[in-house]
């Protein structure tokens, strides 16, 4: 028998100096009678193999290296035949492919140790920005506090019943009331969307345009009614509430149409949005950790109400008559720019941490326990405010940016109508801008889904979309649509109501400007409901592309719902 073998063994080397191919390795199988152990060590001593052959995989035996390759864990079981027979330790496989973006995009190993881990040995990303934005709210925190104290309405009785100060303070019951408004219908739409999927978004698809065009009369009555001025004319004020009646009705036309030229889409729609409120459903820690980013969103909306409102005590007087200093202008942009900055990186941390939650139930909801969704959360929630943070600042300062370029182009589309470069660079844009708006979102989904800095997030964010063509992403927007349009309602709800009683109530000549403020604080507000299911979409979208992308199928709803 060992002859035979050692025969076997030489014809086969003699074969393969010759270069000629490897021979199969059913060759080596056709060898009725398996050689003991020491017949094995003998023919080692005697004759060392210089080859390994591989065992060919049989028809009906599954595909081990589709299995290994796509295995969760990735491990490989594979042994070559020297392996098997000789009793050699397998040699440890280092899986090399040319698919780069597969393999480092989203290793499947990292996402639950970085969620179970904690953040504390990770390097924080984007430090600078972080820096940036915590300087620039102590300088504005400083300021105020030098406000409060150099500042004395009751000295500037006269002048504060006619400044801007007088209108925010006067109008502090409305504001409330519409804190309070947007907290609570934001609670009831979440609660009601959780357990009746279907009911509240055909309503909100049935109601919406009613809704904007009920808007939109009740201001052009307003607008109608005020009072006269001396001079006989109306209060410049509400002319501008007359024209800016048209934006409720603009909203109802233009969601009509799309929503009917996408009506096809909405059934997936429903069933991606139903897929989201599965999600919330096993992972409710997500409302509580969004509830308190938005009470430290309240609070500093108050704290800046307050201060932001003494800016305009600052002021000079010219013989019987009070002026705001010169300077006051550049703090009141500046407030407004590190409030809005503020209520940009406080989305953005909650987004980063939902984004992080769904991509660990995306791919290990069945590898983890329940009780263990609590803890996620909160170490979701920690790698945002610590690691993620300065990318969250980083981000909300382009979204500021972009919507400075939308304010621009649309303020240049009104100046420069008959000039046709003029219309097209600012068509230019106009486009170069939603892309970048729409890419931003995902960008910062990938942040809490990987832990990245923003260049490594932004760049494997435009790999997947340009490897993975998906169709999901119009799925993605209608669903986003549905979601976004009930802040906007609440936001023109509360706006044009505060507008119309410093306006009408208060015969305030800066009603716009509570106006404004009484929008944007609501909005804002609500958006924090919105971007639980949002952020789920977005987030199970991208998780999507990165199925796509290493072709593997973790969640059948979420490909059933994109595709």
């Amino acid at each position: 028998m060992f002859s035979q073998n050692r025969k076997n063994f030489q014809s086969r080397d003699s074969v393969f100096s010759e270069g000629s191919e490897e021979p199969s390795a059913s060759l080596f199988y056709s060898v009725p009678t398996l050689p003991t152990e020491a017949e094995i060590q003998e023919s080692i001593s005697l004759q060392p193999s210089r080859y390994e052959v591989e065992v060919e995989q049989e028809e009906n035996e599954p595909d081990t290296t589709f299995l290994s390759e796509h295995s969760p864990m990735g491990y490989s079981n594979k042994q070559t035949a020297a392996e098997i027979y000789l009793n050699v330790p397998p040699t440890p496989v280092v899986k090399i492919s040319d698919n780069t973006l597969s393999e480092g995009l989203l290793p499947t190993v990292t996402i639950p140790l970085i969620q179970l881990s904690g953040a504390t040995h990770r390097k924080y990303n984007d430090p600078a920005f972080a820096v940036l934005f915590c300087v620039g709210v102590i300088i504005m925190a400083i300021v105020g506090i030098v406000l409060l104290f150099v500042t004395n309405s009751h000295e500037l009785v006269d002048y504060s019943h006619k400044s801007i100060f007088f209108a925010i303070q006067n109008s502090i019951g409305p504001l409330l009331f519409a804190i309070i408004f947007s907290l609570s219908m934001g609670a009831i739409w979440i609660l009601l969307l959780r357990s009746f999927v279907k009911v509240i978004i055909w309503g909100t698809l049935t109601t919406v345009p009613f809704i904007c065009i009920a808007i939109f009369i009740w201001i052009r009555i307003e607008a109608f009614s005020g009072a006269l001025r001396d001079s006989g004319k109306p209060d410049p004020q509400d002319d501008a509430l007359a024209v800016l009646s048209f934006i409720p009705l603009i909203i109802s036309i233009v969601y009509s149409v799309i929503l009917f030229s996408r009506r096809k889409k909405i059934e997936k729609t429903i069933s991606l949005i139903q897929l989201a409120c599965d999600i919330f459903k096993d992972n409710p820690q997500m409302l509580w950790v969004s509830l308190k980013i938005l009470m430290v969103y309240v609070s500093f909306t108050i704290i800046w109400l307050y201060l932001f409102s003494h800016i305009f005590l600052v002021v000079y007087k010219v013989q019987t008559e009070y002026r705001l200093e010169p300077n006051t202008y550049l703090l009141v942009i500046y407030f407004i720019f590190m409030y809005l900055w503020t209520s940009a990186v406080l989305s953005n941390i909650q987004r980063v941490t939902i984004s992080g939650v769904v991509s660990n139930w995306y791919f290990y909801r069945h590898e983890l326990d329940r009780n263990d969704s609590k803890k996620v959360t909160d170490l979701a929630l920690s790698r945002a405010i610590t690691v993620s943070f300065g990318t969250a600042c980083l981000d909300g300062l382009i979204l500021l940016f972009i919507q400075l370029v939308q304010h621009i182009t649309g303020f240049l589309k009104n100046i420069f109508k008959n000039y046709p470069f003029l219309n097209c660079l600012t068509s230019f844009l106009t486009c170069i801008d939603g892309i970048i708006d729409n890419l931003n979102n995902y960008i910062l989904v990938y942040v809490g889904i990987s832990g990245k800095n923003f260049c490594i997030s932004a760049y494997t964010t435009t790999k997947l979309f340009r490897s993975n063509l998906v169709s999901g992403l119009v799925n993605d927007f209608i669903a986003k649509s549905i979601l976004y349009i009930g802040s906007v309602i609440i936001a023109l709800l509360c706006g044009f109501a505060t507008f119309i009683y410093a306006t009408h109530s208060l015969e305030s000549s800066y009603g716009y400007v509570v106006g404004i403020i009484a929008a944007i604080i609501p909005y804002y507000i609500s958006q924090y409901y919105t971007y639980i299911m949002m952020s789920t979409v977005d987030a199970t979208f991208i998780c999507y592309t990165i199925d796509l992308d290493s072709n593997t199928n973790y969640c059948n709803k979420a490909h059933e719902a994109f595709h």
